[in-house]
């Protein structure tokens, strides 16, 4: 059986931010937006390495490595190449499972 995947667009995460906080969904929007730019303003530093924590349990790390120290050098012909990861903590899974279970018992 396939499974299916279910996407949320940045619309339906704004109406459910705004919701649980009750903040207007303008306002969540423009904090969504700022945190946009944020990123990619502090990815885009002169720094090599960056870790960004966008909330507990999340980091986000960006990394610049030089083609010329990849296997890809024949390949890319620009200066580095940006590499960008994310890792939750063993903490953050284990409740994302904790909830999980919750939703399933309750079908």
């Amino acid at each position: 059986m396939q499974e299916t995947k279910k996407c949320y667009s940045q619309k339906e995460i704004i109406n459910i931010i705004s919701r649980d906080t009750g903040c207007s969904i303008r306002d969540t929007t423009r904090i969504l937006n700022s945190l946009c730019c944020v990123v990619k303003d502090k990815f885009s530093d002169n720094d090599h390495a960056v870790e960004l924590k966008l909330f507990p349990g999340l980091k986000v790390a960006a990394r610049y490595v030089p083609t010329s120290q990849s296997n890809l050098s024949d390949y890319i012909q620009s200066g580095d190449m940006l590499f960008l990861s994310a890792e939750f903590s063993r903490r953050f899974k284990d409740s994302v499972r904790e909830l999980h279970k919750q939703t399933v018992l309750r079908r």
